[in-house]
């Protein structure tokens, strides 16, 4: 089945899975809007892919207060938009038999990275997902999705 959506923000594009996922959305004939704290390597992947299919808006997700407003330009600006995929994570191993090597702030960015982040940016996004009924939804630990997809059938939840 071919990937159903035109235009697809992705969250934690400056490398690995996200960096693959955009560009492959991109080889199929989408574009996107990549997302992450290193401009260098977003220009790196617009310049790459062309500014015809490719845009990029740095943004570090750990600003949790300022996800209100990254949703709202990037909605304004993209009105277009049909998918969010937050991709970016990270993940650290600890030796908790060694209590004095764990970083309480460092497990903190881990969380707020992993988690509260995708929390706040579902919340920040459904208003622009619900004007259209589109589904939200959670996969993997780490990993959130955002798609406008018509619902076909009556809804697990509603809206309204």
């Amino acid at each position: 089945m071919a990937f159903p959506y035109k235009k697809v923000l992705i969250i934690g594009a400056t490398s690995g899975i996200g960096e693959a996922l955009a560009s492959r959305i991109v080889q199929n004939g989408g574009s996107v809007i990549v997302t992450g704290r290193r401009k260098e390597r977003l220009v790196e992947f617009v310049h790459k892919h062309g500014k015809d299919k490719a845009t990029a808006v740095p943004f570090d997700i750990t600003e949790v207060d300022n996800i209100p407003n990254f949703a709202a330009n990037v909605t304004q600006t993209h009105p277009d938009l049909d998918c969010v995929i937050v991709n970016s994570g990270i993940q650290r191993g600890w030796q908790w038999t060694k209590p004095e090597s764990i970083d309480m702030d460092v497990i903190q960015q881990e969380f707020t990275t992993n988690y509260l982040s995708g929390v706040a940016l579902t919340k920040a996004f459904l208003p622009f997902l619900q004007v259209f009924r589109h589904l939200a939804l959670r996969i993997g630990e780490h990993k959130w999705l955002l798609c406008v997809q018509p619902m076909q059938t009556e809804p697990a939840c509603r809206w309204d």
